[in-house]
C-alpha cells in the first residue's frame, strides 16, 4: 500500500464531502477558558453538504439537500436565513462538522503549519488510517492528525495540551434517505421577531416556564413521557401534564439531564424572573 503524502491526504478530505457515511464522534480536552469537556456525538453526512448532528440522542443540527439549515438552540430547533453561514456551535470546541469537506478543521488551520514526518500506517476503530503530525507555525508544537484509508475523513487529532478527537462507528453507504437530514417537528425561523424584542421575551419566557414546570415534577414527566412510543405522543404527554404549548413541550423534551442539577435550576429560575420584570416593566427608552 503506497503512502499517501501530505497534500493527498487533504485533497482526501476534501474529496470526502460527496460520500454517504455515519459515525459517532467524541471529543474532550479544555476549552478556551480552561474548563475541562467531554462531548459526544453521532453524525450522518449525505453528501453535497446534507447533514445531521445529534448529541446525546438530541437532533443539534440539520442541513439538507435544498441548503435548509436547521439549528437546535435554547430548545427549539430554528431554521436559519438563507445565505446564512453553513456552521453552528455544536460543540465546546470540535464537531462533526470539522471532519470532512470545504467547512473542514484542515481548511481552518493556517497554511503555513507543514506535516513534520511522512504518513504512517496505523488502525482506528479497526479501520486503516493514515497518521501523520503538523508542526505549529512557531515550531514548538505538533498536533497528530489522522484520516481514514477509505474515506479520507479526519478520524484523529490529538493536540499537545491533551485535546482529543476521535471517530468511530464509521459506516458508508451508497446512499442515506432524504427524510434523515429534514426535520418535521416545530421550528421557528430565526429572523422572525427579529426586530421584536418583545416577541422574542415572550417565546422566551414561554421555554424558560415549561423548563421550570418540568423541573418541579421530575419523576411525573419521566413516567409520562417513558410510556409513549414517539415524538407525537411524548410531545402531547408534557402538554397535557404540564399545561404548556407545543413550543414549550419540545423544549423540555430536548432538555439535557443536568439541567435537573440544583445550579441550573436556579439558572433558569433567575432568567425567567429577570425576563418577567423586563416585560413587565420595561425601560422608558423601550
Amino acid at each position: 500500500m503506497r503512502t499517501p503524502s501530505w497534500s493527498e491526504l487533504v485533497g482526501r478530505n476534501v474529496a470526502a464531502s460527496a460520500l454517504s457515511l455515519s459515525g459517532s464522534l467524541r471529543v474532550s480536552g479544555k476549552n478556551r477558558q480552561d474548563e475541562p469537556f467531554d462531548e459526544r456525538f453521532d453524525f450522518w453526512h449525505g453528501g453535497g453538504g446534507q447533514w445531521r448532528i445529534e448529541r446525546d440522542g438530541t437532533v443539534v443540527y440539520l442541513a439538507s439537500a435544498d441548503g435548509t439549515l436547521t439549528v437546535l438552540v435554547d430548545g427549539e430547533m430554528r431554521r436559519q436565513p438563507s445565505g446564512h453561514i453553513r456552521m453552528a456551535w455544536v460543540g465546546s470546541m470540535f464537531s462533526p462538522l470539522d471532519l470532512l469537506g470545504e467547512e473542514s478543521l484542515l481548511r481552518k488551520m493556517s497554511t503555513r503549519m507543514r506535516a513534520s514526518r511522512e504518513a504512517e500506517a496505523i488502525e482506528n476503530d479497526g479501520r486503516a488510517t493514515w497518521s501523520t503530525e503538523l508542526v505549529t507555525p512557531k515550531g514548538d508544537d505538533t498536533i497528530e492528525l489522522a484520516f481514514d484509508d477509505a474515506t479520507g475523513i479526519l478520524v484523529l487529532l490529538r493536540s499537545p495540551k491533551g485535546g482529543l478527537l476521535q471517530v468511530t462507528n464509521l459506516a458508508v453507504y451508497d446512499q442515506i434517505e432524504s427524510e434523515r437530514f429534514t426535520w418535521d417537528g416545530p421550528v421557528v425561523d430565526a429572523e422572525s421577531g427579529r426586530n421584536d424584542p418583545r416577541a422574542q421575551a415572550a417565546n422566551r419566557i414561554e421555554i424558560l416556564s415549561a423548563l421550570v414546570s418540568a423541573l418541579e415534577r421530575p419523576q411525573e414527566l419521566l413516567r409520562a413521557v417513558a410510556g409513549t412510543a414517539d415524538h407525537q405522543q411524548a410531545r402531547t404527554a408534557v402538554v397535557d401534564l404540564l399545561g404548556v404549548s407545543d413550543t414549550g413541550a419540545d423544549a423540555v423534551l430536548s432538555m439535557q439531564v443536568r439541567r435537573f442539577g440544583s445550579a441550573e435550576v436556579d439558572k433558569i429560575q433567575r432568567e425567567l424572573a429577570e425576563l418577567r420584570q423586563h416585560t413587565e416593566h420595561p425601560s422608558v427608552d423601550q
